[in-house]
């Protein structure tokens, strides 16, 4: 860092707004010529914590936590005239660097706020109850009792290396049985009794970011070995709700206007299929909403214009309406020190006496019921007008051309999401292997698994048949809906490939029990990076959401479910802004991502678009076990490097990767 006047690439000018003797001390510690020190995140953190308690310091206390983040993470910081220019690292920074290079560039990135995590006296507490041994039923035991010995396993797949091709695959199973466990509250393993949630948590910390719990849906998967003794983790994985809008997926599945159109100029998609499904998606996204208090019968059969026209209306008077509820809350509640506890709904959770007719009346779903319910009959009445259902073929080709065609497509392309997204599509939030079977392509096999029958039957178990409180308040009923999952996602930290992912897939006509093949394929790339908060600590986003807090007024604070899109986002959003630092500039990471998806089913992408295929049918998880251990464990155990790096693996292993070394990181991060 230094005062150079010439301007890095990609440079991004702050102005933070602070008083001259905050500007004073910020400066005084950016004003050194050279690299860095060393220490220079941990001197602005140290800075921070003098306005921990200092209510006029709450801006310095944010850019100082906000700045060392992005210190850490590789982002070049230069002063000039007073303003802060920040450039962040890209993978194209260094036109030399491999791909190995950018693989540990933002590795060592992610590991700072990793070992901030791990160095917080509650998680250094977690580990320490987990490896202890203690005296429980099952006997004296720890977690580290479910880390499989690496030398033992060697030795174990180096006997089966004389055993003629034959007898291969069954002597490879009675040493690698892989099977499925998932994580329920207050289960407990059989072979420890330590709590399931707290064993994958606890290799979750071997990752190389850090851990941070997520809203929405999350079903958390041990793959374990069951012919090894204590049946010993082979890997994790965590399924969550995925994200609304990610543009790579919806073109692939076919969710964006482009793409559909696509579809149906190269035959992948007819016609009379297709304007068969948007219509009848239409009309069960308008099933869904309580219209009654809205319109008539006749008006959602016949929607004209001015049933439109007048929803909208309605939907702007509630909106006015709802402003000025939040103001007045906003008046009422503002608490000494500036903060205003959001206005919760009455319904917070699903609970049998709820009245969700009454809770539609909510003026926050008057609005939303108002808008969609507008958008969806616009969109009706353009589809008729077309005769979509009668000349499908020259319907979509008119719409297709016209503003209000398109318009109208766009709807019911978003219907199709919602409704996939809500019961159909999850994200793969962590996949990986746990040592030694990380030297096996234990990944590979973790990511497979997921696509089993038997993570989908637990998904449907768990979540199948759940009252959604936010669909409830729409529809004015107790709305439930099926977890018949389809798809899986997920995206690789990296940019520049995914050694887990990549080329990963069984075919069918090599693997008995497989009745399709199963793979996850490259989807797409962002190419300019994405959106995202994995950059920022803790601290900082807490530090954010006070300052958006504290200048802000009511609708802008309010952290409502069903408000908006991610509360947790727009206050981060709206604190960097209060700091005079335009919040695209530091959530936009620069980074570019690689998409990846699997289908569980031949026809899943189809599914989607309410153009069932065949009867779904998921592979086992073991046939799916079968093919790899036939796929990659055989010829795997074949290289004597291999065993040779198993035999070095194990507790030690993973003990050594939870004591915040630098040079320790053991897990792959989610790809």
């Amino acid at each position: 860092m230094s005062k150079s006047d010439k301007k890095p690439r990609q440079a991004r000018r702050f102005e933070p707004y602070l008083n001259p003797s905050e500007r004073e001390e910020l400066h005084g510690l950016l004003d050194f010529i050279g690299p860095a020190p060393l220490q220079f995140a941990d001197s602005l953190r140290n800075l921070a914590r003098n306005y921990i308690d200092d209510g006029e310091g709450t801006k310095l206390r944010a850019i100082c936590l906000l700045f060392a983040d992005l210190f850490d993470q590789g982002w070049q910081v230069s002063l000039k005239k007073g303003a802060l220019l920040c450039e962040p690292p890209s993978i194209d920074r260094d036109g030399d660097q491999t791909v190995e290079d950018v693989k540990v560039r933002i590795r060592t990135a992610l590991h700072a706020s990793r070992r901030r995590q791990l160095e917080e006296p509650s998680v250094r507490t977690f580990i320490q109850r987990m490896e202890r041994r203690t005296l429980r039923p099952e006997g004296r035991s720890s977690v580290l009792d479910l880390i499989d010995c690496g030398d033992e396993l060697a030795t174990a797949l180096e006997r089966i290396a004389s055993i003629p091709e034959q007898e291969r695959d069954a002597a490879l199973a009675g040493v690698v049985d892989p099977v499925i466990e998932i994580c329920h509250a207050g289960r407990r393993c059989a072979n420890t009794g330590l709590p399931l949630n707290d064993i994958w948590r606890y290799f979750r910390h071997t990752w190389a970011h850090e851990y941070r719990p997520i809203p929405g849906r999350q079903l958390l998967v041990l793959v374990r070995n069951a012919a090894r003794p204590n049946r010993p983790v082979m890997g994790i994985a965590m399924l969550a709700s995925p994200v609304m809008r990610l543009s790579a997926r919806d073109t692939w599945i076919g969710w964006l206007r482009g793409a559909m159109e696509e579809k149906l100029h190269s035959g992948t998609w007819d016609a009379h299929s297709l304007a068969h499904a948007m219509t009848e998606r239409l009309d069960a996204s308008i099933s869904y909403v309580r219209w009654d208090d809205l319109v008539t019968p006749d008006e959602i059969e016949n929607p004209v214009e001015n049933t439109v026209l007048r929803l909208e209306q309605k939907a702007s008077g509630a909106a006015y309406a709802r402003e000025l509820e939040l103001r007045a809350h906003y008046a009422a509640s503002r608490q000494s020190d500036g903060r205003v506890p959001p206005m919760r709904g009455a319904v917070k959770a699903d609970d049998p006496a709820t009245d969700w007719r009454a809770a539609s009346e909510d003026l926050l779903f008057v609005r939303k019921r108002a808008e969609l319910l507008a958008q969806l009959l616009s969109a009706k009445q353009t589809f008729r007008a077309a005769e979509l259902l009668t000349k499908p073929e020259t319907a979509l080709s008119q719409l297709l051309e016209a503003k209000s065609g398109q318009r109208a497509i766009d709807i019911v392309l978003t219907e199709f999401r919602k409704a996939g997204l809500s019961s159909r599509v999850v994200d793969v939030s962590i996949c990986g292997a746990v040592a030694p079977y990380n030297e096996l392509l234990g990944g590979k096999l973790v990511a497979l698994l997921l696509a089993s029958k038997e993570v989908r039957d637990h998904y449907a178990e768990r979540y199948g048949g759940q009252v959604s409180v936010i669909a409830s308040q729409m529809a004015g009923r107790a709305v439930s809906k099926p977890a018949d999952l389809r798809v899986l996602t997920t995206t690789s930290l990296y940019g520049v490939g995914s050694s887990q992912y990549n080329r990963l897939v069984l075919r069918a006509t090599d693997h008995a029990g497989l009745d399709h093949d199963l793979r996850w394929d490259s989807i797409g790339k962002s190419k300019t990076g994405g959106f995202g908060t994995l950059h920022l600590g803790a601290d900082t986003a807490h530090a954010l959401r006070q300052m958006a807090q504290s200048v802000h007024t009511s609708r802008r604070i309010n952290n409502r479910f069903g408000e908006g899109t991610s509360p947790r986002l727009r206050q981060i959003r709206e604190g960097l802004e209060a700091l005079g630092v335009e919040s695209d500039s530091i959530l936009h990471h620069n980074t570019p991502r690689l998409f990846y998806a699997c289908e569980l089913g031949s026809n899943s992408r189809n599914s989607l678009m309410g153009m069932e295929g065949d009867e779904f049918h998921a592979a086992s998880a073991s046939s799916i076990a079968a093919a790899w251990r036939s796929r990659w464990l055989n010829s795997r155990t074949r290289r004597p490097e291999t065993l040779a790096a198993l035999s070095s693996l194990g507790p030690a292993t993973v003990q050594r990767a939870l004591q915040v070394r630098e040079d320790d990181l053991l897990a792959e991060p989610t790809d």
